[in-house]
């Protein structure tokens, strides 16, 4: 079965981008709850427009409400989730496990996506989510080929993002824009530090890096595998960039659907391509790709198309012998200096103004100063493809197909048309019975020029089937009125809801309690009691409880949804994810770090006068945050060859990244070789014992990672103070 093509529509100019290269859904954000708050996200009146439109072409609606919620917002949200539930919506993404629980539980007929921010990667997490209503999962872009097709094989409907932009850190799981500059990505406010330069230390020495952007990926495309996923059985093909231009939006969709119709993509399909945005491509981890196929550390903007070099430079007058054709308000950027420009006054050799020039000349623009001469020059906005983009979009309007059965067998009678598509079948008639024919009788070559004049609505008649009698005749204008009245009781029933379904909520958990406290090492020196539960990723003794990584299910402990008791790791902010995470079969949970004082004390009393008992929570009195989890190592990558093998670098050294606002993150790999990047910095609750008890929470958490065994006994000695 073809998989759909799933398009970001971040403004009305994408969205409309979208249609017209030929998208199969459509996927935004609102005003609040989505992790893209800088997008132009639509409001809600907008938004009932754009899915009955998008409906009645064919095109699927998706609405990403995927941001973690506090107490103080979820009904707020389960408002808006009501509302666009009422106009159709084909389904809501979502990251917050409490959402979803709630969703299912009061709006059974709302179909429930699990955002990529729950970064699910195996078939135990899918079956776990399954319980919460899930019905599709957009899975990590960190999944194999192999893992993509174990997720396939659970039977639920499983989406890939196939290009655009990749989070070098397992989404929902970075914390680094949140603690050092107080823009959460898993609030929508992401500072992108992953996009910045960073200088690599080693036990405190500076070491020489090619390139200081170390987190920074290339641009994913999988542009040319798409029917590779589709044979896998993946149900969705996913675009990143609800940020991104309509020219990006335009060319990414329609380069999918020229492959997915199986043909191939030439040079200037890929140039154009990369002109509307590019970091570089990499195949991502489907492919396994790591280290520099993986990376670039050179740069992490834009990087067009190189089209030229600077030969010659008097002030702004700069002279670029050009590889590539070079219109009147191109964009174009020098890579020397990253510097760019607007072209907007281009010179021949004889110094006349001109407004194009080809590729294999020299041309003399006016620019920006302080160039140099053999920089580079690479177009990063092509004028001309995005005329020719506006001019598709403007004359592109996407019609549903629709068939129709024409009926008037006598005189006398009026003329009947039934119009259906798969789903949906109406009928309707004339308001006056045929007459005899006078001249010409009404006749199939009649009725077709009439019943074709539909460039202006939304469907067209792809095959009408006529049964007329001998000698009838309608008026022309009888016929036309027909067919409007036709399309538009079509479209009514089209457009038409199934009966909305709102139920009170009834979930009633069972009781359940944690017992003892929590304290996560990663040494073996860092065990300090023999009476203290400790647990770990990385020590495996009989005294010392397991931690599953982030993609493992065997745990006591586990990072994310796997088969032991606590759950670790996923944002549970509110007291209906405290909820979910019972509904799944586990005792207890530890609260996300994103929570205040405050939004812990709601959830917390929430949580008692809803259920009628504590809330089953961790709350972390002691850490260095931990700010990433990544599939990727910027240590081996730097220093030997990026694929990790037999490496060991970050438990022989200690690493640092060092951004140029002089913050400095220590990095620290696990046994699986997911490097986890930590702030440097204590976060140090241990005073707030006391307050954290009157709201319930009983037990607590200790995560220890470069501590010494003096650091960690002093930390245990002001717990029990």
């Amino acid at each position: 079965m073809r998989p759909e093509i799933l398009a970001p529509v971040g403004s009305m100019e994408a969205l409309n981008a979208a249609l017209a290269a030929g998208c199969d859904a459509v996927y935004f954000g609102l005003p609040s709850f989505g992790a893209r708050a800088f997008a132009n996200n639509f409001n809600l009146e907008t938004t009932k427009e754009v899915i009955e439109r998008c409906h009645l072409c064919g095109v699927k609606v998706y609405i990403t409400m995927n941001t973690i919620l506090y107490e103080d917002e979820i009904e707020d949200a389960y408002q808006m989730a009501r509302k666009v539930h009422s106009f159709g919506v084909d389904a809501l993404i979502i990251q917050d496990l409490g959402f979803i629980h709630l969703l299912h539980h009061r709006l059974p007929n709302l179909v429930l996506h699990a955002s990529t921010q729950l970064s699910i990667s195996n078939p135990h997490q899918i079956e776990q989510l399954k319980k919460l209503g899930v019905q599709r999962v957009v899975l990590a872009r960190e999944c194999t080929k192999e893992e993509i097709q174990a997720c396939v094989d659970t039977g639920i409907e499983v989406e890939v993002f196939v290009h655009g932009a990749l989070c070098i850190c397992y989404s929902g799981q970075c914390y680094f824009s949140s603690v050092h500059y107080g823009r959460s990505g898993n609030r929508g406010m992401c500072a992108q530090p992953c996009r910045m330069k960073y200088s690599l230390y080693e036990d405190g020495n500076k070491l020489e890096t090619d390139g200081e952007y170390l987190l920074s990926p290339k641009d994913l495309s999988l542009m040319d595998e798409v029917n590779t996923l589709a044979d896998m059985g993946v149900c969705s093909l996913k675009i990143e960039g609800r940020m991104k231009s309509a020219p990006y939006v335009y060319e990414s969709v329609s380069q999918v659907k020229k492959v997915l119709d199986h043909f191939d993509r030439n040079m200037l399909d890929e140039q154009n391509l990369r002109v509307t945005f590019n970091r570089e491509y990499t195949l991502g981890h489907m492919y396994k790709a790591c280290g520099k196929s993986l990376m670039n550390s050179k740069t992490s903007n834009h990087q067009g198309i190189e089209i030229g070099k600077v030969t010659k430079v008097k002030k702004n007058k700069i002279c670029i012998q050009l590889y590539q054709d070079l219109h009147q308000n191109d964009g174009i950027r020098f890579e020397q200096e990253n510097l760019g420009c607007n072209v907007n006054f281009m010179y021949d050799k004889k110094q006349n103004l001109i407004s194009f020039m080809p590729k294999n000349n020299t041309v003399m623009i006016e620019g920006p100063v302080g160039i140099h001469v053999g920089s580079k020059v690479r177009k990063t906005m092509d004028s001309e493809l995005n005329k020719t983009i506006d001019e598709k979009k403007r004359t592109s309007r996407r019609q549903s197909k629709v068939h129709a059965i024409v009926t008037c067998e006598e005189v006398g009678q009026p003329m009947v048309m039934e119009v259906y598509n798969d789903s949906t079948r109406v009928c309707v008639s004339t308001e006056i019975d045929s007459v005899h024919a006078l001249k010409r009788a009404t006749d199939e070559e009649t009725l077709n020029k009439q019943f074709s004049k539909t460039k202006d609505s939304w469907a067209y008649f792809d095959h009408i089937e006529y049964h007329l009698g001998n000698d009838i005749y309608f008026p022309i204008s009888i016929m036309n009125q027909l067919r409007r009245d036709a399309l538009e009781k079509m479209k009514e029933a089209c457009l038409k809801q199934e009966m909305f379904v709102e139920k009170e909520y009834s979930y009633v958990p069972k009781e359940s309690k944690t017992t003892f406290d929590l304290f996560e090492i990663n040494s073996v020196n860092q065990k300090i009691d023999s009476s203290l539960r400790y647990v770990s990723e990385m020590v495996k003794k009989e005294d010392v409880l397991n931690k599953s990584n982030i993609t493992g299910i065997d745990g006591f402990v586990n990072a994310h949804l796997g088969n032991g008791k606590i759950v670790d790791s996923l944002n549970v902010s509110n007291s209906y994810a405290v909820a979910a995470i019972l509904e799944m079969g586990y005792e207890s949970v530890v609260l996300s770090d994103e929570c205040d004082k405050y939004q812990i004390e709601e959830l917390m009393q929430a949580f008692l006068n809803r259920y009628h008992f504590n809330a089953p929570v961790y709350k972390t009195l002691y850490q260095k945050r931990r700010l990433m989890t990544m599939k990727h190592c910027p240590v081996n990558t730097a220093l030997k060859d990026g694929k990790r093998v037999n490496c060991g670098l970050c438990h022989s050294h200690r690493y640092e990244l060092e951004g140029l606002d002089g913050k400095r993150v220590f990095l620290l790999g696990d046994k699986d070789c997911h490097m986890r990047l930590y702030d440097v910095t204590v976060t140090d609750e241990i005073q707030n014992r006391k307050e954290y008890e009157s709201y319930g929470i009983t037990h607590f958490r200790f995560v220890f990672t470069d501590e010494t065994n003096k650091e960690v006994e002093s930390v245990f000695n002001a717990y029990n103070r």
